[in-house]
């Protein structure tokens, strides 16, 4: 059974010893049910279901934060009276990352403006982007292996280790 069961099974539960069935009740119920599985962390036999959880929340923070910036950067740069972009091709080694996850790491640098992938190859393990900001690709492939930890952070997987990946932020220019 999945910890994600378990966790409703517990709400449930909670919802019926409170003896309010209420959808705040369940919601509440969820949390405490998420919170006696964090305190049962040390003693679960598999990968844990809140580092988990956490590791989705951080995805999805770091990802609409990156986003943003994104987002802004290249508006303020089509609005430049000069444009900074210097297009062009990088080619990603994504070898750490099994099949699924690389769909999910190229849906997102296709999701990010400026940039848009568009081909894999090497049975999957490579990916082929296109990018506006094309002037510095190792910053980008820097801001790329940020997202693909955050993907790792989510399934589990650790990431392999890391050769220069003390610059965990990117920004397009």
């Amino acid at each position: 059974m999945t910890y994600l069961a378990i966790n409703l099974m517990l709400a449930i539960v909670w919802t019926f010893l409170a003896g309010s069935f209420t959808v705040g009740s369940l919601i509440f119920g969820f949390l405490v049910g998420f919170l006696v599985l964090a305190a049962a962390q040390p003693f679960l036999p598999s990968r844990s279901y809140v580092k988990g959880t956490w590791g989705l929340l951080r995805f999805l923070s770091v990802y609409a934060y990156e986003l943003v910036v994104a987002n802004v950067q290249l508006a303020r740069d089509l609005l430049r009276p000069t444009m900074p972009f210097k297009p062009g091709f990088i080619r990603y080694d994504s070898s750490q990352l099994s099949a699924t996850e690389t769909v999910v790491l190229g849906n997102m640098i296709s999701l990010t403006p400026g940039t848009v992938t568009v081909d894999t190859g090497e049975e999957g393990r490579v990916l082929y982007i296109h990018t506006v900001y094309a002037q510095d690709p190792e910053k980008l492939r820097r801001g790329i292996t940020l997202f693909a930890d955050l993907i790792d952070g989510v399934t589990g997987h650790e990431p392999p280790p890391a050769g220069d990946r003390n610059d965990r932020t990117w920004k397009p220019s």
